[in-house]
């Protein structure tokens, strides 16, 4: 994997999220009814296998997910879903200044309905970093909400393939989150400008074991290469070379169906 591949791999997606441990890949297919990476571990202190593996949840970890990280699925019956969309510009990320936002103008009608749908991601609970992304996320939830916005637009939603990054990382308790905000928040700025994102979440450090799981979704992984070339991620790479203790990337296919009828989650493969 060349010096692009790793960045537009890795940033940006590495804030401050929860705990994290493996991730068995679903192989079935999701309705919206469901309740429903091989990557290499590149230089730098990988994770360990265990550091994966599901566990019952403690009562610490089910109180970490805070309210204000829980958006209402509702806001997407509205015109503006809440105020996150403004004209042609989207909130998209935990970042509201202009400069962040995505320009829905620059994708076509199939992303710029999932970016919008987007908007209510949700983690299923506080464990989120500790279970397969499929489980760790509503995803459910935002199937339905894609089915919304396709019928409010009288669109018939076509089979569509995006590219997602996940970063799962164990950072330590003295790092200093003021840095690592501002590293996060140049490299986000850079992946708007050159990359469209469709969107990007991430957590908080979980209070005892520090471990975090943040996001990317993309229109694909050219935009992500792209997007994750700038000097931003240069500092960033480094920051994750130094300062975090572990760190895993996994690169994913989200695929929807026709008609937002169904979704799954792949293992990206080149």
């Amino acid at each position: 994997m060349g010096k692009l591949d790793f960045l537009s791999s890795i940033i940006p997606q590495w804030a401050f999220g929860s705990p994290a441990k493996e991730v068995q890949k679903c192989p079935v297919s999701h309705s919206s009814s469901s309740d429903a990476s091989q990557c290499p571990a590149f230089s730098g202190k990988a994770l360990p296998a265990d550091a994966f593996t599901p566990s019952s949840t403690t009562n610490s970890t089910k109180n970490h997910l805070p309210a204000s990280f829980i958006v209402d699925p509702s806001i997407i019956d509205t015109d503006d879903l809440s105020g996150r969309l403004s004209g042609d510009l989207l909130v998209a990320s935990p970042y509201t200044e202009k400069n962040h936002l995505l320009d829905l103008t620059t994708l076509s009608r199939p992303n710029q309905l999932l970016a919008k749908a987007l908007t209510i991601m949700n983690a299923t609970s506080g464990n989120y970093a500790n279970v397969s992304y499929e489980k760790a996320f509503n995803w459910g939830e935002i199937l339905i909400a894609l089915q919304k916005l396709s019928k409010k637009e009288g669109y018939a939603f076509p089979r569509s393939e995006f590219y997602v990054i996940v970063f799962r990382s164990r950072l330590p308790f003295d790092a200093n989150r003021e840095h690592l905000g501002k590293l996060d928040e140049d490299a986000h700025e850079e992946a708007v400008v050159s990359g469209q994102l469709l969107k990007y979440w991430f957590g908080t450090p979980h209070p005892d074991s520090g471990r975090n799981l943040a996001t990317c979704i993309w229109r694909h992984r050219g935009d992500a290469k792209i997007g994750g070339g700038g000097p931003g991620h240069v500092r960033a790479m480094e920051a994750v070379r130094n300062i975090y203790l572990e760190w895993r990337v996994e690169r994913l296919k989200l695929i929807v169906e026709d008609d937002a009828s169904e979704w799954r989650i792949e293992d990206w493969v080149d």
